[in-house]
């Protein structure tokens, strides 16, 4: 936690009384403050402190432009070896750049080419490159990743603002308090989600190092498991080059996915799976590197043949007497194992010590519920186990990269799990008591339709199916019957989405989607809420009408423009300048682009999401130049969002997808609306620029009345409302103090989430909706001037 703060102010000594009288000018209070004359003096400073603490892990929020980055590369430029500085390795980065190779350094400023900073013997993480892989949403910044994993707001200012702070005594206490909040809330979200403690769990559970959990892959987890039980076997691992990869045979076999009968469901579809099918497969059969004889056309020969990358020789003396006393498994896929009587594969063992451990974990879990810490210890160590247990067989498949690819014994697996999961097809559909049908199959779960069933019975026929199936499998082979969808949308292959019932005494149903735009981030928020919406009044009603009443009011919303701008944000993953082909018109790049041309340090960076919007602009403009940055249209008058795009290109796609399987035209729906003109909100200066006439908007302003939206004739009135003139002057009187109680409203909430009375407009947190509604709320206030002109007129 942070305990002290540097500040470096030339006016000041270093001595106490100065100190002291820094401390009463700006206003700093509860933290440790050390005063330097330089920024020399300023990295001595941190050196001592880091030394002093000693700690073995280094955090920042975003290490390559900011926190830790920007420091090593400040003190590139000052010429000041960081990196040794702070390192517990004396000469770890013996050039002059100390540590940042010389080809990206580029003008005095590092050029990050997404590779890691790294001091001696420290580990440095990247807060949010971690956040990025534990949870999924359209924005990674320090002020979203707050929100939805510590469940409270915190503001952002621009630079230009903290500096001006910086530089007002009476301010300077402020960027402090923000630097800091920053601070605490990096500590806050890493202990919130235990980083330190399960990657430790984890670490020590696959055999490897603390870093390595976040760097390396899933090969390396399986191998080092693997390599662990091969020793006292006397077994080496084989290790093939790149040419030995290559000439092994391509896989053969592929899961097995059916295509669904697309439609809109309401009957009962039970949905059972195939529990770690794969793993299963492996233990069930023993199928491994070390059991494994070849494929059945190649055995008998007295001479090697090849077995994956290698070459294997096996007497056929020995595949003679196997045979006969039936001591061989022959996969699909043509390969032939032997059974564990003769010997126990590595893979295998090393699965059903996995599976084994994880179910004791899981009971340890339940006896130990109201000790925290030791609770989270178990819940990291089981969440290891399913992981290491779920990537097994892809070690194993892996031709391209692998470590140790077997196409014999990938294909083995692939081609027995389709093999088990068609048997359990053919089983469900000639019991002629349950009168079911397999709508869908994928990879290791069925999809099974129960016409005119009840949900209970469909929970009772769910339960015979599954213990019907397990017991025609081996051990560990089971089918789980999981859920019932009632009712459901089958729209195509790994897309479907339904109410899900758990339980028979569940009363009120989850929604539940996989694949399509409600749970993907390719589109903006207004499609996955619009659909997500339609498909629930679908289910609650299945009425196509009531579908078509509320499709239609969202679409005369969007064009009116009522809607937040925070829903047509498209938020799209940068993969770095070098990712792309030359002269490919992304948004993405064409965003960072012009970020780097005003701020080269505000280039997003590789993996990070970039928020864009489209906006109207000149018949015939290409899209790319329609795309702009979502904080351009707050600062920009001139600019309006395109609804026609997002209605035709984005929101009715995905809508058609869903409603078409029922027959249902949605375009149909748009353009049967009326085209009710928006009133121009560029005509209305923003909160931070002047109002400049470039689009028609601008020069034409509304041609309906204030209050009635009748036709106006003048002063902003119609003839009926002019001429009530009590009338019109208490509305127009009710309508300006309304709109200036919702702005100090929202004023009143930003002063108090930033904590200061003084600030009303600073924040720019573009993941808070408050910024939106507070923007509109800001531009609607303009609009008192024409109500007072008009009422001054009655």
């Amino acid at each position: 936690m942070v305990t002290g703060v540097i500040i470096v102010d030339p006016e000041d000594a270093p001595g106490p009384n100065q100190r002291s009288r820094l401390l009463n000018r700006t206003a700093i209070v509860n933290f440790e403050v050390i005063s330097v004359t330089s920024e020399f003096d300023l990295f001595q400073e941190l050196a001592k402190l880091v030394n002093f603490w000693n700690p073995d892990i280094v955090v920042g929020y975003e290490i390559e432009m900011l926190s830790w980055g920007y420091l090593l590369q400040r003190g590139t430029v000052l010429g000041i070896h960081v990196q040794n500085q702070l390192s517990r390795i004396p000469g770890a980065f013996p050039d002059r750049h100390g540590g940042i190779p010389e080809d990206i350094i580029e003008g005095g400023y590092m050029v990050e080419k997404n590779s890691d900073i790294t001091i001696g013997g420290r580990i440095v993480l990247n807060l949010w490159r971690i956040l990025r892989v534990e949870i999924a949403l359209q924005s990674y910044t320090f002020e979203n990743m707050v929100f939805h994993i510590l469940h409270r707001r915190v503001s952002t200012f621009p630079f230009e603002k903290l500096t001006r702070w910086w530089k007002s005594n009476h301010d300077r206490w402020q960027v402090v308090e923000h630097y800091v909040s920053r601070v605490r809330g990096n500590m806050e979200l890493m202990e919130q989600l235990d980083v330190i403690g399960r990657t430790s769990e984890l670490a020590r559970l696959f055999g490897i190092q603390f870093y390595e959990v976040f760097t390396r892959g899933s090969q390396y987890r399986v191998e080092s498991m693997m390599l662990r039980l091969a020793k006292p076997k006397n077994f080496i691992a084989v290790s093939p080059s790149v040419v030995q990869r290559s000439r092994m045979k391509a896989p053969e076999w592929l899961p097995l996915i059916l295509e669904p009968e697309s439609k809109f469901y309401t009957d009962p579809v039970l949905v059972l799976d195939f529990q770690s099918l794969y793993p299963s497969m492996i233990i069930a059969y023993n199928y491994c590197y070390s059991t494994c004889l070849g494929r059945t056309q190649l055995l008998g020969k007295n001479e090697p043949f090849e077995f994956g990358c290698t070459q294997l020789l096996i007497p056929p003396a020995v595949v003679r007497k196997l045979v006969k006393q039936d001591l061989v498994n022959i996969s699909p896929a043509g390969a032939v194992f032997v059974k564990p009587e003769v010997r126990t594969g590595i893979i295998p063992q090393m699965l059903s010590e996995i599976l084994n451990t994880r179910i004791m974990v899981k009971q340890s879990m339940k006896e130990y519920e109201g000790d925290t810490t030791l609770r989270r210890v178990f819940e990291s160590r089981q969440l290891g186990l399913k992981l290491i247990a779920n990537v097994t067989y892809g070690y194993t498949s892996a031709n391209f990269s692998g470590r140790m690819p077997c196409v014999e014994l990938g294909d083995s697996v692939v081609s027995k799990g389709r093999e088990t999961l068609e048997r359990a097809i053919h089983l469900i559909e000639e019991r002629s008591e349950w009168k079911a049908r397999v709508v869908y199959g994928d990879t290791d779960s069925v999809f099974v339709l129960l016409p005119g069933r009840s949900r209970e019975e469909a929970f009772k026929i769910g339960d015979e199916i599954a213990l019907t199936v397990t017991q025609a499998n081996p051990q560990p082979v089971k089918l789980k019957f999981e859920k019932v969808y009632q009712p459901c949308i089958l729209q195509t292959k790994k897309r479907y989405v339904g109410y899900k019932y758990e339980s028979v005494n569940q009363k009120e149903p989850v929604y539940e989607a996989k694949g399509i735009e409600t749970v993907r981030r390719d589109g903006c928020p207004a499609v996955v809420k619009l659909l997500e919406r339609s498909l629930r009044v679908l289910f609650e009603s299945c009425d196509v009408s009531k579908v078509k009443v509320y499709v239609q009011r969202q679409f005369t919303k969007i064009l009116q423009n009522r809607n937040s701008l925070q829903d047509f944000i498209f938020a799209k993953e940068f993969r770095g300048r070098e990712g792309y082909k030359p002269g490919a018109c992304v948004p993405a790049l064409e965003i960072s682009k012009s970020q780097s041309r005003i701020d080269r340090r505000s280039e997003p960076r590789i993996g990070e999401r970039v928020p864009y919007i489209v906006v109207y602009g000149s018949p015939g403009v290409p899209l790319i130049r329609l795309v702009v940055p979502a904080n351009q249209l707050l600062i920009d008058t001139s600019l309006r969002l395109n609804a026609h795009y997002y209605i035709t290109r984005a929101i009715i796609p995905a809508l058609q997808r869903c409603l078409g399987l029922l027959g249902v035209d949605v375009l149909s729906w748009y353009q049967s609306l009326p085209r009710a003109c928006a009133p121009p909100t560029s005509a209305v200066p923003s909160e931070d620029s002047n109002p400049r006439k470039a689009t028609i908007s601008q020069y034409f302003g509304s041609s309906v009345c204030l209050l009635c939206d009748d036709p106006i004739l003048t002063n902003g009135l119609c003839a009926a409302c002019g001429s009530s003139r009590q009338t019109s002057a208490f509305s127009l009187s009710a309508m300006q103090r309304l709109r200036e109680k919702d702005y100090t409203e929202l004023i009143s909430l930003c002063q108090s989430c930033t904590g200061n009375a003084r600030i009303e407009r600073d924040c720019i947190s573009m993941d808070c909706p408050v910024l939106y509604r507070r923007v509109k709320a800001f531009q609607n206030l303009q609009l008192v001037s024409k109500w007072r002109d008009a009422l001054s007129l009655l």
